[in-house]
This record gives C-alpha cells, sequence and structure tokens, in this order.
C-alpha cells in the first residue's frame, strides 16, 4: 500500500478492496520546464475484474478535504495542506458516439477519486496518477498539478 504524507492509498471496488500497485513516475513530467515533484506514481490494478456499473475509489486516509481540479477531460482531486500540494489524476474516456456517453468517468469525493464504468470498451485506457510536492519548491502546484495527469 502506498504511504503519501497525508495518509495510507485505498482503493476499493464497489466498497471492497482492492489490491494495487504502483510504479515510479519521472519526478519532471515535461522535461523542458523546470516542474518537479517530490513523489509521482502510477496506480495499477487488475483491470480483468472490472465489470459494467462497477465503481472503483481511490481514497486517502486524512482529515484534509479534496477539491475539484484538472481541465478538459482531466479530473484531478487535490489535497491542500500549509506545506504541501497532493494530487490524484484520471481522465474521462468518452465512447466517441454522438450520444456523448462515456465508457468511465471520474469525479472527485471527499477523500479523493472516483471512477464509475458505464462501458469497459476502453477500459484499457484507464489510468491513474498520484503526485505530491512540499510547498517549499518553486512552482509546486503547477508541478502537482502536471504530475498527478497520468498520460505526462
Amino acid at each position: 500500500m502506498l504511504e503519501t504524507p497525508l495518509g495510507l492509498l485505498k482503493i476499493y471496488k464497489n466498497d471492497n478492496p482492492l489490491e494495487y500497485k504502483f510504479n515510479s513516475l519521472p519526478l519532471k513530467p515535461i522535461e523542458i520546464c523546470s516542474y518537479e515533484v517530490d513523489e509521482r506514481y502510477l496506480i495499477e490494478f487488475d483491470k480483468s475484474t472490472i465489470s459494467k456499473g462497477d465503481i472503483i475509489t481511490f481514497c486517502i486516509g486524512t482529515e484534509v478535504r479534496a477539491e475539484v481540479d484538472g481541465g478538459d477531460c482531466l479530473v484531478e482531486a487535490m489535497f491542500e495542506t500549509d506545506d504541501l500540494f497532493l494530487a490524484i489524476g484520471g481522465y474521462d474516456i468518452n465512447n466517441r458516439d454522438e450520444s456523448n456517453n462515456f465508457a468511465y468517468y471520474f469525479s472527485v469525493i471527499e477523500n479523493g477519486l472516483k471512477v464509475e464504468f458505464i462501458d469497459l470498451q476502453y477500459l484499457e485506457e484507464l489510468l491513474v496518477a498520484i503526485a505530491w510536492s512540499s510547498c517549499e519548491k518553486n512552482d509546486y502546484y503547477t508541478s502537482v498539478w502536471f504530475a498527478a495527469d497520468p498520460c505526462m
């Protein structure tokens, strides 16, 4: 289990604990800029167990309340304290039909992110990242914002 400065990251599938792995990502999500974070990981779990209608939650064990952040299809749960920024991010995937239905979609919950599955066609494209940085670094907010983007 990944221990963050705010508490353990726990993942649940339909309110039942879900095992996961975390793999280190480069601390500089954009090599040509100065944005750098303290820690950054890609969160992975067994996608073969997912069914239509399932709900996966990514929760941090903290009293700090997550704020909605992101842009376009990127959804981020941003946690802020006096000395730390932490974000969990994922992308909504549209199933590319004209009715604008989604294969899955993310939303920010009080202590993290939630993803709801409507269609499994694009399940392999599901990516979730987590990153954090102390507020002592330059551009810490922007750095964490970019670093929690799982596609960078």
